[in-house]
């Protein structure tokens, strides 16, 4: 691996965009070994589980996921703009004072949401999802979230130093890995529905304490240059511009989960599962734009601040281009033989094809669009850009409480499809006409070459 890394880096140069690719390949490749292993898990727990156990893991997991965003108050977003900005000018005094009061806020927090959820358990899955089988693993999900929200703040710090092999190593790849190996431990001892969120939560205890250490010792070791002219960290400042960031996270991660939840609410947990293998199938081609964002974001960020505004079109175009690259051809192979695919994880599957062909619509609409999201809140338009995920996201509800009573998981899946098309479309066009950076994909660039 070591090796690999050092040939991409020699072959790409130097550049901004090169220092985007260089960054961008690290992650790729991190991404492709996470991709493998996460779909080893999906197939391993939908055969042995069927239906209702990779549906009760990922509505779970949906519950997690919402539940770290509302923890993290948005924090795991800003702070990866702030740590780039800082760490480039030399305020490391700031960098520290920055981790040290968002760790203050969020811990009780933590640990009180933990509380909640372990206590209301009973009432979700009796009540709410009518599933008694649920409650053990949202009570797992509670004893999970603490390790969750910090493992999440400090992946993104380090992101933010552009510490890229570190941050991907525990953003997704661990988890999957001490997941998968902690679930063919139990296979020998006969597989149970809570097993897949236990050990998933096993995996964040890791994360969370390798990360703290890794920052810990970069806090530690970092030592403030005496000629930098540092200003004083004020953490009120900090909120008033991180507020849009923290309220922009929350509504996105609301929009990507509420379909989960909302089917969970009026479907079976077996239609929330092949609904979750259908969604987890189309989104194959985020890889790509997780990768390049990775990197992109705290040099989209540099770049913007110090004025390079033709460098950062540059960077911002090319990472499209490559973007839809690889986005393109796997989202037509997804439209065209989704029943195959699905069938060859399991033949009950199979009734998830048409809600796999309109996922995998939404993917090429959103990998066209490009950068949409890290160049608006990157670049100080975050509130902009929470208003009109705010409108997106109460769309999705809305279409959600209408479609699915009518037409099940196809219809929330046309409810987000609704929803993500319009935020990408028209955060495209206000980013040109207000900086004449084009983020969609633009197929004429590739004939002036």
């Amino acid at each position: 691996m070591g090796n690999l890394l050092k040939k991409i880096k020699k072959k790409l140069g130097k550049g901004d965009f090169s220092e985007v690719l260089r960054g961008g390949s690290i992650a790729f490749i991190y991404r492709i070994i996470t991709m493998g292993i996460s779909y080893l898990l999906m197939i391993f727990i939908s055969r042995e589980l069927g239906e209702e156990g990779i549906g009760i893991y990922n509505l779970s997991l949906a519950i997690l996921g919402v539940l770290i965003m509302i923890g993290c108050l948005g924090f795991n977003t800003s702070v990866i703009r702030f740590v780039s900005q800082y760490n480039a000018k030399g305020w490391l005094s700031s960098i520290r004072s920055l981790y040290s009061s968002i760790i203050r806020v969020i811990l009780p927090l933590a640990l009180l949401l933990g509380v909640i959820l372990f206590f209301l358990a009973p009432y979700l899955a009796q009540v709410v999802y009518e599933d008694p089988k649920l409650e053990l693993p949202f009570r797992i999900v509670a004893f999970t979230l603490p390790f969750g929200i910090l493992a999440t703040v400090n992946v993104e710090f380090i992101r933010g130093l552009k510490k890229v092999h570190i941050s991907e190593l525990f953003r997704n790849l661990s988890l999957q890995i001490v997941t998968l190996l902690g679930l063919a431990l139990a296979w020998f001892y006969g597989l149970e529905d809570e097993y897949p969120i236990l050990f998933y939560g096993v995996g964040f205890f890791i994360s969370m304490s390798f990360t703290s250490a890794f920052v810990y010792r970069f806090l530690k070791r970092s030592k403030r240059d005496p000629q930098v002219d540092e200003p004083k960290f004020v953490l009120k400042s900090h909120l008033l511009i991180s507020l849009p960031m923290i309220l922009t996270s929350f509504i996105q991660l609301i929009n990507g989960k509420v379909d989960t939840l909302m089917i969970g609410i009026f479907e079976t947990t077996a239609i929330v599962g092949i609904f979750s293998v259908a969604f987890k199938l189309s989104v194959i081609t985020n890889f790509a734009i997780g990768a390049l964002k990775t990197i992109a974001m705290p040099k989209i960020s540099e770049l913007f601040w110090e004025e390079k505004m033709t460098e950062l079109n540059q960077v911002i175009q090319k990472s499209t281009q490559m973007i839809f690259a690889f986005a393109g051809p796997v989202s037509l192979v997804l439209l065209i033989f989704p029943e195959f695919i699905l069938g060859l994880i399991k033949e009950e599957f199979i009734a998830g094809a048409t809600t796999l062909r309109i996922f995998a619509l939404t993917q090429l609409i959103n990998a066209a669009s490009g950068m949409v999201a890290v160049f608006l809140n990157m670049t100080g338009n975050q509130v902009f850009f929470t208003k009109l995920v705010a409108v997106s996201t109460t769309l999705n509800i809305v279409l959600n409480w209408f479609l699915i009573p009518r037409y099940g998981m196809e219809g929330a899946a046309w409810a987000s499809m609704f929803s993500i098309v319009l935020w990408n479309i028209i955060g495209a066009i206000f980013i040109y006409r207000k900086y004449a950076i084009m983020t969609f994909f633009n197929p004429l660039s590739l004939l002036k070459r």
